[in-house]
């Protein structure tokens, strides 16, 4: 992965010299890159095509889970911004010396629901819960199954729930189960759902019922895009408050 990131970058630092001369003034490249977290792809990507408007600087977005991310950092592959899940992966970022400490910061919330497919009548999970297949990631290897198994666990459906479950590594594979309409529900992160038109909202679990999945970002120790900062103030503007909101995130204060 960090070659083709490595080859994706130089094809486009090559196109931006043959093409735009008013960015040779730029000691380096002016695009941000920024690592994700997979569910994040779209959310980042559309605040990518906001900033483009405005500025005309690109912004490279990569993504893996938190853990992968960091060690991609930690073989100094070219990253300006790292958006990780959870307290635990922050601190091993900054115990790493992989991220600048006085940076990171809570950024944004995601939703745990119960998804549809958005062209039929969406059932709920109570009336579903095992008597049609759910997707279900993993709650011993994922975030989101072992936090929606305590959300349905407090909802009293677990048992029922994964009686009929099809246990999938991810949300992704979840969300690919239910398009393809192999089950009927799945376990989805909200922006799993903003990012595909095809599917729908069916259930909300409640957030008190499970722990907070906050998403930090902070600059990497060995960023070198001179518009890092300038991204990093955008993300708070209201515009792409907006846009986060309509992707599925709730902005952190």
């Amino acid at each position: 992965m960090m070659r083709a990131a490595f080859a994706f970058l130089a094809a486009g630092l090559s196109l931006m010299a043959g093409g735009n001369p008013a960015r040779a003034d730029y000691p380096v490249a002016p695009d941000v890159v920024v690592f994700c977290e997979p569910t994040l792809r779209h959310a980042i990507t559309d605040l990518a095509a906001l900033w483009w408007q405005d500025t005309g600087v690109p912004v490279r977005v990569f993504t893996s889970p938190t853990w992968a991310l960091l060690e991609q950092v930690s073989h100094r592959a070219r990253s300006d911004l790292v958006i990780g899940e959870g307290e635990a992966t922050a601190a091993n970022a900054i115990g790493r010396h992989l991220v600048k400490p006085e940076t990171v910061r809570p950024l944004w919330r995601n939703e745990l629901v119960v998804a549809a497919l958005a062209s039929a009548e969406p059932p709920h999970l109570a009336a579903l819960a095992g008597k049609a297949p759910i997707a279900i990631p993993d709650p011993a290897t994922d975030v989101a199954g072992a936090e929606g198994r305590k959300a349905l666990e407090a909802l009293g459906l677990w048992d029922a729930a994964s009686a009929s479950s099809i246990s999938v590594i991810d949300t992704a594979d979840a969300s690919y189960l239910l398009a393809q309409g192999k089950v009927r529900l799945a376990l989805l992160y909200a922006t799993d759902v903003a990012a595909d038109p095809s599917l729908a909202i069916a259930d909300r679990l409640a957030p008190a019922s499970y722990a907070p999945i906050v998403y930090w970002i902070a600059e990497t120790h060995h960023a070198v895009s001179p518009n890092t900062e300038k991204f990093l103030a955008f993300l708070h503007e209201a515009k792409a408050q907006e846009r986060l909101a309509a992707d599925g995130l709730e902005a952190r204060p």
